[in-house]
């Protein structure tokens, strides 16, 4: 039997709740992971529960140090859910926020961290098939990088990622998903994505933690988005100088002139190894912390926070949850049913 802890809300989303939790398993094996909850109330579940399902799957296809790792597809309190690996850090919205300013070699090593993750996602096959799964983030900025006091990085929020492969359950048509911030030009001007939008999303997300300066809405007329392109590049200040002909391919106007990941990341170690200063393990070492003590605890919008929880098995003796993300056909409904653990009741008293 497996049991699930409850601790507390880590953050909120326009769909759900995200909280730290703890696993135990046999022989009192224990695990902290986080649970991410469909919010009860969201009006656009039927559009976004396939999209929860989608992105356990997908993720349980994308083995990387730098993605987040999925462990399980469930459902909890009527909710579909999934469990992830617990990261013991910050995304770097909130570092920005809280005034920290990542120097321009540790900028150099993140932007690579990040852009050989996105290499490994765009370029990832099934692993049964072998079929390619032309995985796009499609949502690629500051809040969706998470990073540890030890310098680690992880790529967050597959939730609308475009991916082929056969269990996939939501279709997206027309629909344009994503921050209208960071998107590239040509996905909000034509609705077609190609991984360059998640390279132009990493150009954005690293001048943004140069400068530490919120982003304005895209423009779409090349003229007018290139004079854009050159202030947030100016904004930087000059010990940045180094950075700025790959930050200006990342950011070009067309696809086609943007770098890939591979590329990307190459540039970048190059720029890092070529650069003093700073590093990235010892920013972070001091700037994660400091951050984390500062941010805000959220609210706990779904009142899950100190659940205790059974995860149910099947009659073969492999949770429902597992066979969902590994063969989810016959039971992406219900891929697994949570109780709460009963109360444990005084003994009743001599009379």
């Amino acid at each position: 039997m497996r049991v699930l802890h409850i601790h507390e809300a880590l953050g909120t989303g326009a769909f759900g709740t995200v909280y730290k939790a703890e696993l135990i398993g046999d022989r009192d094996m224990r695990r902290q992971v986080a649970v991410k909850v469909m919010a009860r109330s969201h009006e656009g579940a039927e559009l976004f529960l396939p999209r929860i399902r989608d992105e356990a799957r997908l993720l349980g296809m994308l083995a990387d140090d730098s993605i987040l790792a999925v462990l399980d597809l469930l459902r909890v309190e009527g909710r579909d859910a999934v469990i992830m690996e617990w990261v013991d850090g910050i995304d770097l919205q909130n570092l920005i926020a809280a005034g920290e300013r990542m120097p321009p070699r540790g900028l150099a090593a993140f932007g690579a961290s990040v852009a050989g993750a996105l290499h490994k996602a765009h370029t990832a096959v099934h692993p049964e098939t072998r079929a390619p799964l032309q995985v796009v983030h499609r949502d690629v900025k500051p809040a969706n990088v998470m990073l540890t006091a030890r310098g680690h990085i992880k790529l967050l929020d597959f939730g609308i990622a475009k991916a082929a492969f056969d269990a996939r359950e939501s279709r997206t048509g027309r629909l344009v998903l994503g921050t209208l911030k960071t998107m590239a030009p040509e996905y909000v001007i034509t609705g077609t994505v190609s991984p360059a939008a998640d390279l132009y999303g990493l150009g954005l997300t690293l001048v943004e933690a140069a400068s530490g300066q919120g982003l304005g809405k895209p423009q779409l007329s090349q003229t007018d988005f290139e004079t854009y392109r050159e202030h947030l590049l100016a904004q930087m200040g000059w010990d940045y100088a180094p950075m700025v002909p790959i930050l200006r391919r990342l950011l070009a106007w067309s696809p086609q002139d943007r770098p890939n990941g591979r590329e990307a990341e190459v540039a970048l170690l190059d720029l890092a190894d070529g650069m003093t200063g700073t590093g990235l393990s010892r920013w972070c070492a001091d700037a994660v912390p400091r951050a984390m003590a500062r941010r805000a605890r959220p609210e706990d919008r779904e009142g899950l926070s100190g659940l205790r929880v059974v995860l149910s098995t099947s009659t073969e003796g492999i949770s429902e949850a597992t066979r969902a993300v590994a063969a989810p056909a016959a039971n992406v409904d219900e891929p697994t049913r949570f109780e709460r653990l009963a109360t444990p009741q005084p003994a009743p008293q001599p009379r």
